[in-house]
């Protein structure tokens, strides 16, 4: 009896294995830098955010506490004291530059939110950029004493036209509320 050991497709098929072994360690390797990546661009994205809800905080607490020019209050308190203040600005980044500021007023008979939004710039022209939106709502209690409670979101996109990052866009909100 003559028996052929037939072994001329053994070394193909180790070398399929051995390929298709490197191409899974490899999709594996570039998944994970992948979500390194996503994971890097979160935190960054997330300190932009949070950044500007502090810029918008520290804004609307500046205006508040300092009054305007005639010592009355920046934010209006009630229908009566509607005030559609026009805010010159907190200075932006090193250069002082001013930040444009138009609130929006809405009241009812002993309260009153003034909303107002702005773009934020980093110091580096190719640097993230942020949106702030800021509301500030003033009651009067009884006995003629105010409560006041500021909210301050931040977000890692730019505001547009209705005051908020395009709705589609990958964004992230920080925020921050203060009672007093």
């Amino acid at each position: 009896m003559n028996i052929k050991n037939n072994k001329k497709g053994v070394a193909l098929f180790i070398a399929v294995i051995a390929v298709s072994a490197l191409m899974i360690i490899a999709a594996a390797i570039s998944d994970i830098a992948f979500k390194e990546q996503t994971i890097s661009y979160s935190g960054r994205d997330s300190k932009v955010a949070f950044y500007a809800a502090d810029s918008g905080m520290e804004c609307a607490l500046f205006y508040d506490l300092k009054g305007g020019n005639d010592g009355l209050f920046v934010f209006a308190t009630s229908s009566g004291g509607v005030r559609t203040p026009t805010l010159s600005g907190c200075t932006m980044g090193a250069s002082g530059n001013p930040i444009p500021i138009t609130p929006r007023t809405q009241s009812i008979s002993d309260a009153a939110t003034t909303t107002f939004y702005f773009n934020v710039d980093s110091a580096p022209a190719d640097s993230a950029k942020a949106c702030v939106v800021v509301e500030v709502s003033k009651t009067l209690k009884p006995g003629g004493s105010i409560s006041t409670k500021i909210e301050s979101r931040g977000y890692n996109n730019y505001c547009t036209g209705h005051a908020y990052p395009d709705e589609y866009a990958r964004n992230l909100e920080r925020s921050f509320r203060v009672n007093y």
